[in-house]
């Protein structure tokens, strides 16, 4: 076994192992009310002072959060969403736009746009192989120099493909609207 397979394997082992500790981990119990060894304290009974018709607005308690999600108080202006209505109708989408036929002008125009892409790439590619020659960076020379080389070749492979969907595109018939 190799080194990069046993650490892969030791770290799953650990994984279960503390996934298996969680579960199998024993519920934290309130403590249990003392007999009468010491005395309690009584929380005083809270008196609501009285509030006129005019200023009462009915309080609305949110719902309990479970203990680990963040709360974030509403902002003012902040308008709660809708409840869900069980048989309420199904919402209707948006109609689904036809698709184009992908027609040798339609080809030639994303040929074109993939071209002019690719080409600004062999510029940056350029500016980036003479500034590592400029560091003396002779390993990252050879990167750019093969990328360079590749693009290229694609990028020739792209014009050629645009000479013949040119022709093609002229051969077709006007595009209805």
């Amino acid at each position: 076994m190799r080194n990069r397979e046993r650490v892969m394997l030791g770290g799953a082992s650990a994984l279960v192992i503390a996934l298996g500790a969680v579960l199998l981990w024993p519920a934290r119990e309130a403590p249990a009310p003392s007999g009468g060894d010491v005395p309690q304290a009584v929380p005083a009974p809270v008196t609501a002072a009285p509030v006129s018709p005019e200023r009462a607005v009915p309080a609305r308690t949110p719902d309990p959060a479970p203990p680990h999600a963040t709360v974030v108080p509403p902002a003012p202006g902040d308008v709660p969403p809708e409840p869900e209505v069980a048989n309420a109708p199904p919402q209707q989408n948006d109609p689904i736009e036809q698709e184009r036929p992908q027609t040798a002008r339609w080809k030639l125009e994303k040929t074109q746009h993939i071209t002019t892409l690719l080409g600004r790439d062999v510029s940056r590619l350029e500016g980036e192989r003479q500034e590592a020659k400029a560091r003396g960076d002779k390993a990252r020379v050879e990167q750019v120099d093969a990328l360079l080389q590749r693009h290229r070749v694609r990028l020739e492979e792209l014009r050629e493909e645009a000479r013949t969907l040119a022709d093609a595109a002229r051969r077709e018939p006007p595009e209805e609207p």
